[in-house]
C-alpha cells in the first residue's frame, strides 16, 4: 500500500466538482497542527510561520493551532496524529526520519502507510565534512584516501546508529565500494566537538557547521545544497552521477483516510503560504532549500525514501 494520494479520474472529477461545497463545510473548526518536537527550534519556528500564513487561505476563516508534542524521537506526535479523527482537522508537521525510518524498525504504533502526504515545504541539505586543516581537500582526494585506507575513515552522525545521516553515508559507501567506520553521537554539538578535537575524521551534518570556516564540506549527499556561493564548488552525489542520495524533507501529513477534497483544500492553503514574507525570511535565515510538493509528488518522495532506507538498513543488519 502506498502513501500516495490514490484517486481515479472519476474521483478527482468528483472532488473538483464538490470543491465549492467542501469549501463551505471544511474546515468546520480550527486545524490542529502537531509538531512532534519541542518549542523554539527550527522546525517549530517554520511550522508556526507556515501555519499563520496558511490561515489566510483557508475557507471559513479558521485558524491553525500549533501544538508541540515532543518525545520518543518524534514518534509520540505522529502517534497522536494517526489516532486522531480522519476529518482533516488534525495534521502533523514533521521531518523525514520518524516517517521513513522509525516505522521500519517495527516498534512504532504506526506505519508509514497510515499517513496521507499533504504538502512538502523544504529540504535540509547535508554533506560529508572534514576539518578545514585536513589533508583531504576535496571529494577526489577523499575517494583516493578512503580507498587506500579501508575502514580507517571514521565519521560521526548526530542521530546515532540507524539515523538518516548514517544510512545516507552507508548507501554512498556501498555504491562507491568503500569501507567507512561509523561513530554514533547523541547530538550535533558533541559531534562537532569531536571532529574539531580530532576524535573522528569526518561527519555527516547540516551545512551550517561550515559558517565558521573550521569545517570543510566534501560532498553533499542530498540533491540540493544551500544557495550561498561558498557551496558552489562542492558537488552533490547527483552531480557526480551517483545514485546514492537522501532527501531530508519537512512537510505536513495527516491521517490516511482524510477525504481527498479536504486534502486538496489543506494543500492549496499551504502552497499559497509558501510565498508569505515570514516564510521566505526563514528560508534565507536558515539556508533552507524551498521544495514545495503536493500530495502526489510528496507521496512519491516518501515511498522512494522508505524503499531506499529499507534496503540499506537490511544490508547493515539493522532490520530483518
Amino acid at each position: 500500500m502506498t502513501i500516495r494520494l490514490k484517486t481515479t479520474l472519476a474521483a478527482l472529477a468528483l472532488a473538483i466538482g464538490a470543491a465549492p461545497l467542501a469549501a463551505q463545510d471544511f474546515p468546520e473548526k480550527p486545524i490542529e497542527m502537531i509538531v512532534p518536537y519541542g518549542a523554539g527550534g527550527l522546525t517549530d519556528a517554520f511550522a508556526r510561520a507556515i501555519a499563520r500564513a496558511a490561515e489566510e487561505h483557508l475557507p471559513n476563516q479558521q485558524r491553525i493551532v500549533v501544538v508541540n508534542k515532543p518525545g520518543g524521537g518524534a514518534t509520540i506526535g505522529l502517534t497522536a496524529a494517526v489516532n486522531a479523527d480522519a476529518d482533516g482537522h488534525t495534521v502533523v508537521f514533521l521531518t523525514a526520519s520518524p516517517l521513513v525510518i522509525q516505522p521500519l524498525y517495527g516498534k512504532t504504533q504506526y506505519a508509514t502507510e497510515d499517513f496521507q502526504a499533504i504538502s512538502r515545504f523544504y529540504d535540509i541539505p547535508a554533506s560529508i565534512n572534514v576539518r578545514a586543516d585536513s589533508e583531504i581537500a576535496d571529494y577526489d582526494q577523499w575517494i583516493e584516501w578512503v580507498k587506500t585506507h579501508p575502514g580507517d575513515f571514521t565519521y560521526g552522525t548526530s542521530g546515532g546508529t540507524g539515523s538518516g545521516g548514517h544510512i545516507a553515508t552507508e548507501e554512498l559507501a556501498d555504491e562507491l565500494g568503500i569501507e567507512l567506520r561509523h561513530i554514533p553521537f547523541e547530538g550535533s554539538a558533541q559531534l562537532t566537538t569531536s571532529l574539531m578535537g580530532g576524535q573522528i575524521m569526518g561527519t555527516n551534518q547540516l551545512p551550517d557547521v561550515h559558517r565558521g570556516g573550521e569545517i570543510r564540506p566534501i560532498v553533499f549527499v542530498t540533491p540540493t545544497k544551500p544557495a550561498d556561493p561558498v557551496y558552489d564548488a562542492i558537488p552533490t552525489t547527483r552531480e557526480l552521477g551517483l545514485d546514492a542520495e537522501v532527501i531530508f524533507f519537512s512537510g505536513v501529513v495527516g491521517h490516511k483516510d482524510i477525504p481527498a477534497d479536504r486534502v486538496a483544500i489543506l494543500d492549496s492553503a499551504f502552497e499559497a503560504a509558501m510565498g508569505s514574507a515570514d516564510v521566505q525570511d526563514l528560508f534565507v535565515k536558515y539556508q533552507l532549500t524551498p521544495a514545495y510538493a503536493g500530495p502526489e509528488a510528496f507521496g512519491a518522495i516518501i515511498d522512494n525514501a522508505v524503499a531506499r532506507n529499507r534496503k540499506t538498513m537490511k544490508r547493515l543488519g539493522l532490520i530483518d
